[in-house]
C-alpha cells in the first residue's frame, strides 16, 4: 500500500546560528515543501529517487538492509552518508521497519528548488518520522543537531522559546 506523507519548509527570519546560540527567532512554515512516498518492494532493500521541484532527479540510489543498520560510509558521497546517517537514526529508534521482508521504493518531491534553503533536510526528517511514527525532534537531534525550529515549521507547530 503506498503512502504519501508531506511537510512544509521554512522562513527563519533570524541567523540559524544565532538561534543555536540561544537567542529570539521567528519562523515561519512556507506552502512549499516536500511530500514522501512510499511503496512496499520485495526484496529488502530501499530503492530511494529525489526530485527537485522542476522534476529532475537530484539524487538516486540504492540501500541494503544492511547498510541502513552498519551505516558504511562512501567517502565520495556526502549525500548517501547523510541520508545513510537519518535511515540508520531512525532504524536505532523504530527497528522494526527493517525487520520484515519488504523493502521500499521511496521518491520525495520538492516543491521548491533546493537551492532555495526552505528545509529540504528537515522537511525529509519530518517526513520519516511521520512514515516511522518516530519523534522527528529525536531524530533530527540524533542526526543532525540543531534546534527543531524547522522541524516545528515542517509540522506547523507554534513554539515559543524565552531564554
Amino acid at each position: 500500500m503506498k503512502q504519501t506523507f508531506y511537510s512544509n519548509g521554512k522562513l527563519l527570519l533570524t541567523g540559524e546560528y544565532v538561534v543555536l546560540d540561544g537567542a529570539l527567532a521567528l519562523a515561519l512554515p512556507t506552502k512549499f515543501g516536500q511530500n514522501l512516498i512510499v511503496e512496499p518492494i520485495s526484496s529488502e532493500q530501499i530503492l530511494w529517487k529525489s526530485f527537485d521541484q522542476d522534476g529532475s532527479v537530484w539524487f538516486e540510489d540504492e540501500f541494503s538492509f544492511d547498510e541502513i543498520i552498519h551505516k558504511p560510509f562512501d567517502a565520495e558521497n556526502s549525500v548517501r552518508n547523510t541520508l545513510l546517517e537519518i535511515l540508520h537514526e531512525a532504524f536505532q529508534m523504530q527497528p522494526d521497519f527493517l525487520f520484515h521482508k519488504n523493502g521500499f521504493n521511496i521518491q520525495t518531491n520538492l516543491t521548491f528548488p533546493k537551492n532555495w534553503g526552505l528545509g529540504t533536510s528537515s522537511t525529509l526528517i519530518n517526513n520519516i518520522g511521520q512514515w516511522l511514527n518516530i519523534d522527528a525532534f529525536e531524530l533530527l537531534n540524533r542526526s543532525f543537531g540543531g534546534s527543531g525550529y524547522d522541524i516545528a515549521c515542517a509540522k506547523k507547530i507554534h513554539l515559543s522559546f524565552i531564554n
